[in-house]
Formats: structure tokens, C-alpha cells, sequence
């Protein structure tokens, strides 16, 4: 996350790192926030927190505000997460007793199965590529208190330049008027431009690019 870490100290801090002991709040806030354009929106709320802090804690990197009234995540482009959380898992795996690794292994195995999380992933890997390779991908962005957002965030990256690439994955909702509300917070307000788009894993997703 060396990137995350360049584009924070480039924020002047405008951006600032939530640290761990915050994190598990903060799942809870995203848990609330986004139950309906995620796929896990089934499943129950203690599972979707502990989901977004796992992810939070081993995969994006949370982001606030100086007041703490807005929070954004960032991470590497999905491979480079996947890549680092493999290396952490097999770091672990030794010290782990073997009934639980067996657990962890099926569980893994059901997950990317059901889910079809291996061919989303792939294929939102080629279609990144294509559009926006090497960017830090935006992940979850929302406000404590109304309106402080967008503004945030516009003058986050206006101070930081162009120092890479951001990229941002709009789930299809089935409404399209309120996909192009979405689309237009992020073009007119932030300075993103609609590169494309993708069917990972049989969802619909816009993809937003910032150069």
C-alpha cells in the first residue's frame, strides 16, 4: 500500500489513515450504509461488519477527514490486494491447528464457488487493466454528516495531483435514474470520467476513472 501511503502524504493532510483499533466502528458504519449493492446484502449484519473490517484490516485502507466526519477507502487495483492477502494466509497457515485449516480451506473453496468470485475477478482484472491499469482503486465513500463528502474529497485530490491514477466500480442497482445521479456526483463533483464498463461475475458495473 505504498501508493496510499504517497497519495496521503501528498493530501497535506487532507486525508488522513483510521488506525486499527477504529476500524471494527467503521465496518459497522459501512455494514448500515451499503446493504443493497453488495453481494453479501443477505446475509446477516455481525457477517457484512466482520466481512468490511476483515477487508479493511487486511486488504483497503481507511481514510478521513480532519474532523472524522467522512471516510473513504482506498486500495491497489483488486490483484495486488489478492496477492498480499495469499502471503499473509500462507504466513499463518503453519501456526494454525490443522482442523482449522481444513475448515478455513472448504470454506474458502465454497465461497469462491457459489459466489463465482474467481471469474469476477479475472474479469474485472482485464477490464481494469484495459482502462485503468496501476490505479488505486475507490472502494467505500460516505459522509458522517451531510454534505461533508464531496467537498472533502474534491480537495483531497485536487492537492494531491496527478500522482496516479483512481478508479471507482459503480454497481448497476436496477434503477438506471438513480445510477446516473451516481454517475453524475462522481464526474461533475469529483473529476471522473466514465471509462467503461463491466459484467464480473454476471453484475453490471460502471468503471470511473480519475487520470
Amino acid at each position: 500500500m505504498r501508493k496510499v501511503r504517497t497519495v496521503v502524504e501528498r493530501s497535506q493532510g487532507g486525508l488522513q489513515f483510521i488506525p486499527i483499533p477504529e476500524l471494527w466502528e467503521v465496518s459497522g458504519l459501512l455494514a448500515d450504509t451499503f446493504p443493497l449493492d453488495r453481494s453479501m446484502a443477505t446475509a446477516p449484519r455481525w457477517s457484512r461488519r466482520l466481512s468490511h473490517w476483515t477487508r479493511l484490516v487486511l486488504v483497503d485502507r481507511a481514510l478521513t477527514n480532519r474532523e472524522g466526519t467522512a471516510i473513504i477507502t482506498l486500495s491497489d487495483t483488486p490483484w495486488v490486494p489478492a496477492v498480499a492477502v495469499a502471503v499473509v494466509a500462507a504466513a499463518l497457515a503453519p501456526y494454525l491447528p490443522q482442523w482449522l485449516r481444513r475448515v478455513m480451506f472448504g470454506a474458502g473453496v465454497v465461497w469462491v464457488v457459489r459466489g463465482r468470485r474467481v471469474r469476477r475477478f479475472l474479469t474485472l482484472r482485464r477490464d481494469l487493466a484495459r482502462v485503468a491499469p496501476d490505479a488505486l482503486l475507490v472502494g467505500d465513500f460516505v459522509a458522517r454528516r451531510p454534505g461533508d463528502g464531496m467537498l472533502w474529497v474534491s480537495d483531497a485530490l485536487d492537492t494531491i495531483g496527478e500522482v496516479t491514477p483512481f478508479v471507482a466500480l459503480l454497481p448497476a442497482s436496477g434503477d438506471p435514474r438513480r445510477d446516473r445521479a451516481r454517475e453524475r456526483l462522481y464526474t461533475r463533483h469529483l473529476g471522473f470520467r466514465v471509462a467503461g464498463s463491466s459484467a464480473a461475475g454476471g453484475q453490471e458495473l460502471s468503471i470511473l476513472v480519475r487520470d
